[in-house]
């Protein structure tokens, strides 16, 4: 099971009313423009604006937001791992977090 998100606090929201006997993935998208980011379409789900605005002035935005949330998700305790969706932007990283 997994939830895809932005924020680590509605991910950690979500996952605080999911009790489950499976494990539980942070879905974290990163999103490689910020035309990519006005024309984002999962239902329920925005790109945030601060992101967007970051995207239109460094094009690694999103691999630094999604890195960033990655770490966050560790750090939470809260999920077994996460689903990284790396569109069509990513950087040679390795957390140092077990299973990745």
């Amino acid at each position: 099971m997994w939830q895809v998100g932005f924020s680590l606090d509605d991910l950690l929201a979500w996952r605080s009313t999911t009790a489950v006997d499976v494990p539980v993935y942070a879905g974290v998208i990163v999103i490689a423009s910020a035309r990519m980011a006005m024309n984002f379409t999962i239902p329920g789900l925005t790109v945030p604006e601060d992101l967007v605005a970051r995207l239109e002035k460094d094009r690694n935005a999103g691999v630094d937001a999604a890195c960033d949330l990655v770490v966050g998700i560790r750090d939470s305790g809260a999920f077994d791992g996460v689903h990284l969706i790396p569109v069509a932007r990513y950087r040679k990283w390795r957390p140092a977090w077990s299973g990745i």
